[in-house]
């Protein structure tokens, strides 16, 4: 009995129960001495009561059945969002939650994108799109998770472990959505790992899959996603607080899948980049994308992902929208500029405010296919590219020029 409600105590305090009120409402007090019977349905819940008598003080905790459908009626509406980052992922999903009426809060890093963000309501990597007054923004990162019920990490992967020491306090209840995507260059963790170091307590999920800020916000354009969530009731009710007629969720129970493909398609979207800035026709784009998909197959190998997240939209759908991106795509960007001649110093100083998440995501990926013996050969052309200074035509021809094989 001590165990069930333990268990059951914590169900209690995750839904924000009011006690005093179930009493009256929902459940009974059996009397003292009572035997108890516990139903699969039914939650155990206490009231405490407190004493005091000469010396000695104590408390009485008096035991009760309530519903399950209690709870979840009582509860569990998910209302109190806070996106921790104003980049241009997390001002798009902070804009889209808001219109569908929820109450939200957009953490900002930086100083002057707050200042922006108050005095225009539109943000300095999104000015298209107006925040319509619907949101609160802090700056402040313990400020803005205050009562908050699901807190959306944008972070980029490099700043990602100094944001979260800096949480001082944060209820087992709270649950922990990431939107970016990225693999730690040191830990070779994925987002959703890092996190976890952090809050292993808390629920944790993970959404990715082909979508850029702009079709996000568009009414008219449909686009899908992936929310990977190990937990199946907490990945059912953000299925639906994500879900609109314009943006359909679909869920997933592979969090390392979904999270890690995510990260290893940047580096593909970079070569894409670099086929376009050299002038490549467009046949190479189809290449990088199947051959690609072979090397994603053989890291989900390596890793035991599911071939079903793979071909998913976390997996080829994200590939490929990268890949074939016209403008949108950070990653495509940041190797269209050195297909053209640029150099990575020069690319990375000057890609105002945004962030090339496929430029760390290349070096960990290096490590990673060194340690585990993955056949990665487009990794390493980008790697050697990237870090190594080869020259991109030198890259090609060697790429090209590898024993041939047979199809896999």
């Amino acid at each position: 009995m001590a165990d069930s409600f333990r268990r059951d105590g914590e169900i209690g305090r995750h839904v924000g129960l009011k006690i005093q009120w179930l009493r009256g409402r929902a459940g009974s007090i059996p009397a003292l001495g009572t035997k108890l019977t516990y139903e699969p349905e039914q939650v155990l819940l206490a009231t405490r009561v407190n004493y005091e008598k000469g010396n000695s003080k104590g408390f009485l905790l008096f035991p009760f059945f309530v519903s399950r459908e209690v709870i979840m009626t009582v509860s569990e509406s998910l209302q109190r969002i806070t996106v921790l980052g104003s980049g241009r992922w997390g001002t798009a999903m902070a804009i889209y939650l808001s219109r569908k009426g929820l109450d939200v809060t957009l953490q900002c890093h930086l100083p002057e994108e707050y200042e922006q963000l108050t005095k225009t309501d539109l943000a300095p990597n999104l000015p298209d799109y107006s925040c319509d007054g619907k949101i609160r923004f802090v700056l402040d990162l313990n400020e803005s998770i205050q009562d908050a019920q699901v807190i959306i990490v944008s972070t980029p992967v490099p700043f990602l472990p100094g944001l979260l020491d800096r949480i001082e306090q944060l209820p087992a209840s709270t649950i922990l959505v990431s939107i970016n995507k990225g693999i730690e260059r040191e830990s070779l963790k994925t987002v959703p790992e890092i996190i976890a170091e952090y809050f292993p307590k808390n629920p944790l999920a993970h959404l990715g899959g082909p979508c850029f800020p702009d079709g996000l916000l568009s009414s008219t354009t449909p686009v899908a996603e992936t929310l990977a969530c190990k937990d199946e009731e907490i990945g059912q009710k953000l299925q639906e607080l994500f879900s609109t007629s314009s943006f359909r969720v679909y869920r997933s129970h592979d969090l390392k899948g979904v999270a890690l493909l995510g990260a290893l398609k940047n580096i593909y979207a970079i070569m894409a980049g670099i086929a376009d800035g050299q002038g490549m026709h467009e046949e190479v784009i189809a290449v990088l994308v199947t051959r690609g998909l072979a090397e994603m197959k053989r890291f989900c190998q390596a890793y035991d992902v599911s071939l079903e997240t793979l071909y998913g939209l976390s997996g080829l759908g994200d590939l490929a929208l990268t890949c074939y991106s016209l403008k949108s795509s950070h990653n495509k960007n940041f190797g269209r500029r050195l297909g053209l001649g640029e150099t990575v110093e020069e690319v990375l100083s000057t890609m105002k405010g945004t962030i090339a998440e496929g430029y760390y995501t290349t070096k960990a990926v290096q490590k990673i296919s060194e340690q585990l013996q993955i056949d990665l050969p487009i990794c390493d052309m980008a790697y050697q590219v990237i870090y190594e200074n080869k020259p991109i035509q030198e890259g090609l021809i060697e790429l090209m020029s590898r024993p041939l094989k047979i199809e896999d």
